[in-house]
C-alpha cells in the first residue's frame, strides 16, 4: 500500500469528521460519556489554518491529525486511524510525520494528551518516546476524567525538511 501524507482538502472534511467520530467512539464508551452532536465540527477551522493532515491510500483517508502550533512546539489536538486499519502501523507513521513536521518548522517538541482510562494509549505513547508531563482534569467541564499529558522533544538538526515539502509527499 502506497501512502501519502498531505494537508487535508476541504472536500475531505466530511470523511475526516466521520473518521474521528467512528474511531474515537470506543474511547467515549469506555469513559462513560457520549459524543456530542457537534463533535469534531471544528475540522474546517484546522483545515483553513493549515493544521489538518491526512494519511491516505488510493484516495481513501486512513488516518488524520488536527493540531495547532504553540510556543516552541506542536500540539496534537486529535489523532485517529480508521478502526479497520488500526494495528497496521498507521498511527506510528502519522506520529513520525508529525515529528518531521515539528522539526521542519524548527519547533522543539510535540505534545498531546489522552484520557487516563485509555491505558493502552498511555502505554503506546510511552513506547513512542513521549514522556508524561502531568495528569489533570479537563477544563471544558464535559466530564471529570483525568487526562494524561505527554511531550516528546524533537532534535533539531541540519537535516530538516524543506518547508515547501513538509506535506503532500508519497510514503513507502
Amino acid at each position: 500500500m502506497t501512502l501519502s501524507f498531505s494537508l487535508a482538502k476541504p472536500s475531505q472534511l466530511p470523511h475526516i469528521r466521520t473518521l474521528f467520530i467512528k474511531s474515537m467512539a470506543y474511547i467515549g464508551d469506555r469513559m462513560g460519556i457520549g459524543q456530542s452532536a457537534d463533535a469534531f465540527s471544528n475540522m474546517s477551522d484546522f483545515q483553513k489554518a493549515g493544521n489538518l493532515y491526512v494519511l491516505e491510500a488510493d484516495g481513501e483517508v486512513l488516518a488524520a491529525a488536527a493540531l495547532h502550533e504553540e510556543k516552541n512546539g506542536l500540539y496534537v489536538d486529535y489523532l485517529a486511524v480508521q478502526r479497520e486499519h488500526q494495528h497496521e502501523g498507521l498511527g506510528k507513521r502519522m506520529l513520525t510525520e508529525l515529528e518531521m513536521l515539528t522539526e521542519s518548522r524548527e519547533l522543539q517538541h510535540l505534545r498531546l494528551h489522552t484520557p487516563e482510562a485509555m491505558d493502552e494509549l498511555v502505554a503506546y505513547y510511552n513506547r513512542r518516546g513521549f514522556a508524561e508531563t502531568h495528569r489533570v482534569m479537563p477544563s471544558h467541564g464535559r466530564d471529570q476524567l483525568m487526562r494524561v499529558h505527554f511531550r516528546k522533544e524533537i532534535t533539531l538538526n541540519d537535516q530538516g525538511m524543506d518547508l515547501e515539502y513538509e506535506h503532500d509527499r508519497q510514503l513507502s
